[in-house]
């Protein structure tokens, strides 16, 4: 029986092997054409977030980019850094884009308002039971 389960494991990695690399080269042959159509998306995200919005930008060599944004054209998206000093604005193409997405700048997600809680709940019993130890 083991030797089935072996064997029919061998035999679909063999199989499905296959495929990946086909689809391996049939996507490296089109890559020239996937940044354009990447970087066409890029642009339709961009030109549906509003304009002085908060956004975080990341470029393909790892730069990150917080600012407000300003302008969104044909190629590129212009953003005010959010810096104590003032900058000038960064005009970031859309063939450097790696991400984009509207900050929502709330800073506070669901694990650590639980962790708030937990804390906050534990502080009340263990003051609680302090309070009943004394009353003894």
């Amino acid at each position: 029986m083991r030797m089935i389960a072996v064997g029919l494991i061998f035999s679909l990695l063999a199989f499905n092997a296959g495929d990946v690399f086909a689809q391996q080269n049939d996507l490296s042959t089109i890559a020239p054409q996937g940044a354009k159509v990447e970087s066409t998306a890029w642009r339709q995200v961009a030109e549906a977030i509003p304009l002085g919005s908060k956004v975080k930008i990341q470029t393909l060599e790892n730069k990150r980019i917080n600012g407000t944004l300003m302008r969104v054209d044909g190629t590129s998206v212009m953003v005010k850094r959010n810096t104590r000093r003032p900058e000038p604005a960064l005009i970031v193409t859309f063939d450097e884009v790696a991400k984009i997405e509207r900050d929502n700048g709330s800073g506070v997600n669901v694990a650590k308002a639980v962790a708030i809680g937990l804390a906050a709940g534990g502080g009340v019993i263990l003051s609680l039971f302090l309070i009943a130890l004394q009353l003894d």
